[in-house]
């Protein structure tokens, strides 16, 4: 590549900085001065001109969204070598260490990494069973107790390192390091094993480290070892953007990096391509008494931006939020601002919670990064600990946490105090509850279908890709989301349509012909959004271009036909019920996108017990059968009566028929399991309600004679069941019945295993269908959009499709809507009022959009990620990825006011930016004021960190500030910041009038 053509686009700091030898370089950066691209292109001059190999040059930075950022950024210039280079976290570059290198620290090959959550869970637990008095209210600080121990070498009071022995011990045991002993084993592992660290010091020959004022002690420890012999350092820090001391960030690594390595004066980037001056200026102001390494800080808009700075007072919060929702209306439609150019900035999420509800009601879009990553978000949090609980089904924390959410918390109250009570684990207490023992029969099934969820995928794990895994959860789990298409589902009539080859590998093309060119634009935007392909309109002229290897689409007759070897003539699936050229586009899509069968159910063993009661723990085997299946034929069968030296129950034989005379010259159990083992021999083992009745006799027996308890896979055939038809009955009788099929003599065991097996066929078809009909639902809105220029609205299935679509496409996350109406504006105002009428006529509630569909989507295009790891490694590694998760992450690219925290706010920008809450004691916080145990740092540097979060906040602007203040806010009479006086001169203050 042309390195001096790229060398021209920076500017004479940036290139200096560039350019420079390979020794320890200090850039301090400022907001909005080009960091960033100065970064990638020191990256790009040491591949080029230094001849550093891609794969030997490390780039950290502090979030995710950076590190894809910097990945995007070096992958448009470098291409492939890109993909070579290690950009991403501390945390991450961590985590593949100590993964490389688990042995030498004691860890688990598959250990993960727990999340805040779980954290305070276990301490809160902890110090319960030592009958501490209002324990929630002390977890935040031992936590922070913690953390200071490790992160900046702080003494544990007695009372906390006490718990942080059992803390630490419970980890331990299972599998699991916390935030904190990502870093800390890290550097653990380089002091005591230097033949390790001399490893990572020959693998990476330069060493970049973005927001190095965001590191903490141990941090710094890690990279100062592992660039100490080649100095080929470069760090890019801002002192004045130091705002994380409160949780181990040292911003006094910037001194010590300049004497460690021995840099005398630190290169500086001073144009803004951001701000306006008079923001900049004013933002300077709020830091001129604070300690900064260099005081003399020039910083310069480039192109005399204007820009405007207003503070306004308010009398009551109702009054603020009047204002910030005309301000947004009125940039957007007066200034033709972008949403996503909008931020409403605040200094704690209280107030953002109270604006998003008035948001909602005037339907502006928004979005908020809100808590530390997605494991906030209700979906995510269940699908985690199902994983979790997979990854260890020994942790009673995490299974009580899902009972919790999944079984509600009285029952799961209940339950808890029975194990207290017995002094019994609560998996214990559970598998009895279970039993019916002490529940009735509605809550009996409730359980039992529970632990049979969670026991069925623990047992198939194995047999899953990992993304098929969560697609396994997901379907399990109930009232996941409010799905248009997994509620009516049975509205669609299944289409025989072929699973295309090669549709997302690039090697074919495919064409779409439709006369009408607004539809035929949304057919190809369709594809090209669900299949990474070239897409092409077909025109009537046009077909000569067309290889033989091509797909063609047909959603209309053409007179070319046929085209390719490959037509699909979609207009042929057109009939009642579904008439739109989009509906049939979509249902096509549906097969395309399944993942071909994964053979798990290939091979396998069906069996079913009689018995002389229905106790698992007591009663005895009269009778067992078995059927062999190989590629869903049966291949084999076993069958044999059992005396079961016990008498048979008179309720029991009235079942099955079987009397003591029958068995009383059968085989003993001693003789017949061995046999029965030895046919079932590897294969995985189905029963129906297995793991309530037929498993636990198996097991009980195999104790009892002394045999090894049987290891295979298995699986709970009433589970299934119950997933596909909740709240019916799924009796082996009841979906014989269901199907149509013979169930021979009921209840003998040989005819209950032959009906059963061919359940077990249909219910996989029945899941199969499900999973094909109720896919795709993030791409409905195309479909909606589609009939509603056509105007296919009063068949059943287009109609269907259309409610599935709309709160998409009327939503800031709509990949159609805003490609639609660029590409044929003059469409738009006819398209609104269409849309608004239709939905009314067609009584769909337009409401906002959650994007719980969206983030189903997101999930599941995540979990892809990790689908050709081993399943165990994918769990682990997914698990601590989330973890690491931080709040910046959660933003989406969509046209959306962002509503933030100034801490969340940082390394963003945009047009306009309102900060609420500029009153004392929010800003600066009221723990400013305060000296504790939990942040004893000199007040004055606390108040110094305040002065570089609200500096934070105003240079995320580019041409406007407004700030907010509220006399009475949340019922307390507030008085104005104190950094308000440092910046009066510069701002136009406004008291609000209506």
């Amino acid at each position: 590549m042309n390195i001096e053509k790229y060398l021209n686009q920076l500017n004479a700091n940036q290139k200096k900085a560039v350019q420079a030898p390979r020794q320890p370089i200090l850039l301090i950066a400022g907001p909005g001065t080009g960091k960033t691209r100065t970064i990638i292109a020191r990256i790009v001059y040491s591949i080029e001109k230094y001849q550093i190999p891609p794969e030997k040059i490390l780039a950290l930075t502090f979030s995710n969204k950076a590190a894809n950022e910097l990945k995007s950024r070096l992958s448009a210039i470098l291409e492939e070598r890109a993909e070579r280079i290690f950009c991403g976290t501390f945390h991450s570059f961590c985590l593949t260490v100590l993964r490389k290198n688990h042995e030498l620290v004691n860890l688990d090959p598959f250990f993960t990494v727990c999340d805040d959550e779980y954290q305070n869970n276990l301490l809160l637990q902890i110090l319960k069973r030592r009958k501490i008095p209002d324990a929630g209210k002390k977890v935040k600080g031992i936590l922070l107790a913690f953390s200071n121990h490790r992160l900046k070498g702080k003494q544990l009071p007695g009372f906390s390192a006490s718990v942080f022995q059992e803390y630490t011990k419970h980890l331990q045991q299972h599998r699991l390091i916390d935030f904190d002993q990502v870093l800390t084993l890290t550097l653990e592992l380089f002091e005591k094993y230097p033949d390790v660290l001399e490893q990572y010091r020959f693998l990476y020959q330069s060493i970049l480290v973005d927001e190095f004022q965001d590191t903490d002690r141990i941090q710094y420890q890690i990279v100062k070892k592992l660039a100490q012999k080649h100095k080929n350092i470069f760090v890019v820090a801002d002192d004045d953007q130091s705002i994380y001391s409160w949780r181990g960030a040292n911003p006094e690594n910037i001194r010590d990096f300049m004497n460690d390595f021995r840099i005398e004066t630190p290169l500086l980037l001073e144009e803004n391509y951001r701000s306006g001056q008079s923001i900049i200026d004013t933002a300077q102001l709020i830091l001129e008494e604070t300690d900064r390494i260099e005081p003399e800080k020039k910083i310069q808009s480039v192109g005399n931006k204007e820009a405007n700075l207003t503070a306004l007072f308010f009398d009551q919060e109702g009054q603020e939020i009047d204002f910030i929702i005309n301000k947004i209306k009125y940039w957007r439609d007066e200034q033709n601002i972008d949403y996503n150019e909008m931020a409403i900035l605040y200094p704690f999420h209280r107030i953002g919670e109270q604006l998003a509800t008035y948001l909602l009601k005037e339907r502006i879009p928004f979005q908020m990064a809100q808590g530390k990553n997605l494991t906030d978000h209700p979906l995510m949090k269940r699908l985690l600990l199902y994983l979790k609980l997979i990854h260890d089904p020994s942790d009673s924390l995490i299974l009580e946490h899902l009972m919790r959410l999944e079984l509600g918390e009285h029952l799961t109250k209940k339950i808890l105090q029975w194990a207290t009570l017995k002094g019994m684990s609560l998996r214990k207490a559970l598998n009895q509850f279970a039993s019916g023992e002490l529940s009735g029969p509605k809550v009996k099934n409730q359980l039992q279908t529970f632990i049979g969820q969670i026991a069925n995928l623990i047992n198939l794990k194995t047999f899953f890709t990992f993304d098929r895994l969560i697609q396994e959860i997901l379907n399990g789990m109930k009232n996941l989301q409010s799905s248009v298409l997994k509620a009516h589902y049975k509205q669609l009539v299944p289409l025989n349509f072929k699973k295309e080859a090669h549709l997302t590998t690039g090697k074919r093309t495919i064409w779409v012909y439709h006369p009408d060119e607004q539809i035929g634009f949304l057919e190809r935007a369709l594809l090209k959004n669900v299949f990474d392909t070239k897409v092409e309109a077909l025109t009537e002229d046009g077909v000569v271009h067309v290889n033989q290897n091509d797909l063609v689409l047909l959603s209309k007759p053409c007179k070319s036909e046929p085209v390719s070897a490959y037509d699909v003539r979609l207009y042929e699936f057109e009939e009642d019920g579904r008439r739109g050229s989009l509906s049939t586009l979509f249902r096509w899509l549906q097969v395309q996108i399944q993942p071909a069968g994964d053979g798990v159910f290939k091979d396998y063993v069906v069996f079913d017990l009689e018995t002389t009661g229905r106790d698992p723990a007591r009663d005895g085997i009269v009778e067992i059968a078995a059927v062999r299946v190989r590629d869903g034929k049966i291949e084999q069968q076993f069958n044999t009566l059992v005396n079961p030296g016990i008498a048979i129950k008179a309720g029991a034989q009235a079942v099955h028929h079987i009397s003591q005379a029958d068995v009383q010259d059968a085989p003993t159990p001693q003789e017949v399991l061995p046999e029965f083992f030895k046919f079932v021999g590897k294969d995985m083992l189905i029963a129906h309600n297995g793991y309530a009745f037929d498993f636990k006799f198996l097991d009980r027996y195999a104790k009892v004679l002394g045999l090894p308890r049987l290891k295979n896979v298995r699986y709970d055939s009433l589970i299934l069941a119950r997933n596909l038809f909740p709240n019916e009955q799924n009796s082996i009788d009841a979906l014989a019945y269901r199907y149509g099929l013979d169930a021979g003599t009921r209840h003998r065991a040989l005819d209950d295993v032959i009906v059963l097996h061919k359940i077990f066929h249909r219910l996989l078809k029945e899941v199969r269908k499900r999973e094909i009909l109720t896919s795709g639902e993030d791409f409905a809105e195309f479909a909606a959009l589609g009939n509603v220029l056509e105007n296919k609205l009063t068949e059943r299935e287009d109609r269907l499709l259309f409610e599935a679509g709309i709160h998409k496409l009327l939503s800031p996350y709509s990949r159609i809507y805003k490609p639609f109406v660029n590409t044929f504006p003059e469409q738009k105002e006819v398209l609104d009022k269409k849309l608004e009428k239709i939905s009314l006529g067609q009584n769909v509630q337009i409401k906002y959009y959650d994007s719980d569909q969206e983030f189903y989507s997101r999930v599941l295009r995540m979990a892809n990620n990790y689908r050709k790891l081993p399943i165990d490694e994918a769990i682990s590694e997914f698990l601590a990825f989330v973890a690491l998760i931080n709040t910046q992450d959660n933003l989406e690219p969509v046209d959306a006011v962002s509503l933030l925290t100034l801490y969340a706010a940082k390394g963003l920008e945009f047009e306009k930016v309102i900060i609420s809450g500029l009153e004392d004691e929010n800003i600066p916080s009221i723990f400013t004021y305060r000296q504790d145990d939990q942040d004893d740092r000199p007040i004055d540097k606390k108040m110094d960190e305040q002065k570089r979060l609200l500096y934070v906040g105003i240079t995320r602007s580019k041409s406007e500030v407004i700030f907010t203040l509220v006399r009475n806010r949340f019922g307390r009479r507030r008085k104005s910041s104190p950094f308000l006086d440092s910046i009066k001169s510069k701002i136009d203050i406004q008291l609000y009038s209506v």
